[in-house]
């Protein structure tokens, strides 16, 4: 322990982002060796809620969705950068986190990959490549089958960043972004026949900083009624103060801009991790917020609700859970009308670095106060990634467990209503 906090007090020193890079591989080694001693580590079992979908040769994320049929899409895709091959798995998995199938929706190896519940049954996965000149759209049914797929070309250039999906009203919308040329809305019905698809105009209001690189990324989006299109996004400054702030853009069903709305505030940085329309015709954003530029996506957890107007009517920032910084990694509605946060405790400043023993669940009600809040165990280095409500309103939760470098297991936990591993 007393090395953990000489490594922290370390990482606290450096500012600059090289340096900070150059120290990432040897510190994340001694974070591994240290947790590689702790003889609670909890490993898979049979007859558990704790199982092993996979183990994975490089880092990434894994996400996950239910259908109405009753299984779970398990999806993984790498974040390997340099000459190594991306690497994506898709696992059928049922309640209890048994695999059920391995899925190949295609030869190609994606980049990028997003998943939601079909409209009509199953899932609906958008996946690209920024080699290609499309993106794919495939509908993978409750058995695990593609049932159908569809290349969706591009209006411009190669997408640079992960496709977003979403459904309404019958139809799925997609959004995408091109390089150097902006984004792009997609918007098809149940089949996938194209029913809309243009680029996303500039807003008039823009807030980035100073910076010599400046932009924006959009993260999620949903579509809050017939004619309001809400846009969650980034701002970012990487080579000025590294300051990042979510923003909110909204466009009408033809993709005509409407209002652009921001709290922007350069003494934070920002990450998203939900963004929902809620029962009473307002705008919830979901986020985790830190004041150290290099703690991105570390530190104090948020909720906004915002007006269909974009006016910011409220902020409630959560007490710390476990004692430290967590991270949000996704939030999700939950059978009540209330949310679930879904993450891990981090006791370094560094994305790569995550704490050797917790994942954070954080359970709000529909007035978006603390209904419970709690930590499980993981035994090693953790990232809770994403969960899904099941059909008796219990929770399947994913994890990446990190061992060393270059593996990962992906885990899931069956957890009740109250967040309490359920034994299987």
């Amino acid at each position: 322990m007393e090395m953990m906090k000489a490594l922290s007090h370390l990482i606290n020193k450096v500012i600059h982002k090289n340096m900070l890079k150059k120290l990432l591989p040897i510190l994340t080694g001694c974070l591994i060796a240290l947790s590689s001693c702790n003889k609670d580590s909890v490993e898979p079992q049979s007859g558990t809620s704790i199982k092993l979908i996979s183990t994975v040769n490089v880092p990434g994320k894994v996400r996950m969705v239910s259908s109405s049929g009753g299984n779970l899409l398990a999806y993984f895709t790498s974040e390997t950068q340099g000459d190594a091959a991306f690497q994506q798995e898709l696992f059928l998995v049922n309640p209890s986190g048994e695999v059920l199938k391995n899925i190949k929706v295609a030869d190609t190896v994606f980049q990028y990959m997003n998943a939601i519940p079909a409209v009509n049954g199953g899932f609906m996965v958008v996946a690209s490549d920024n080699s290609n000149s499309f993106y794919n759209l495939f509908h993978i049914g409750n058995n695990g089958d593609v049932i159908w797929s569809k290349n969706i070309p591009l209006l411009a250039g190669g997408i640079i960043n992960e496709p977003l999906i979403t459904s309404y009203n019958n139809q799925y919308l997609v959004i995408y972004q091109s390089f150097s040329w902006g984004y792009y809305m997609w918007k098809g019905d149940a089949s996938g026949n194209e029913i809309l698809h243009k680029k996303i105009p500039i807003p008039n209001a823009q807030h980035y900083g100073s910076g010599l690189n400046y932009g924006e990324k959009y993260s999620r989006f949903i579509q809050g009624n017939d004619s309001l299109i809400i846009i969650q996004g980034i701002t970012y400054d990487e080579y000025d103060q590294m300051i990042e702030n979510c923003f909110l853009r909204t466009v009408d069903e033809n993709v005509n801009k409407k209002w652009y709305s921001t709290n922007y505030d350069s003494t934070h940085i920002e990450s998203s991790s939900g963004l929902f329309y809620s029962a009473d015709n307002k705008i919830v954003l979901f986020g985790t917020k830190s004041d150290e530029t290099v703690l991105e996506g570390y530190g104090d957890v948020f909720s906004r609700t915002y007006s269909l107007t974009g006016v910011l009517e409220n902020e409630i920032e959560y007490p710390r859970v476990g004692g430290t910084i967590n991270v949000i990694r996704q939030t999700i509605k939950s059978p009540d009308g209330g949310y679930l946060m879904i993450g891990s405790n981090n006791q370094l400043p560094s994305n790569l670095v995550v704490s050797p023993t917790q994942l954070v669940l954080i359970k709000l009600n529909p007035d978006l106060s603390v209904s419970w809040s709690r930590t499980l165990n993981s035994g090693a280095p953790a990232k809770g990634f994403d969960a899904t409500y099941l059909s008796d309103g219990s929770i399947g939760l994913v994890e990446l467990l990190k061992e060393n470098n270059t593996t990962n297991k992906i885990i899931y936990l069956h957890l009740d209503s109250n967040g309490n591993l359920i034994n299987n």
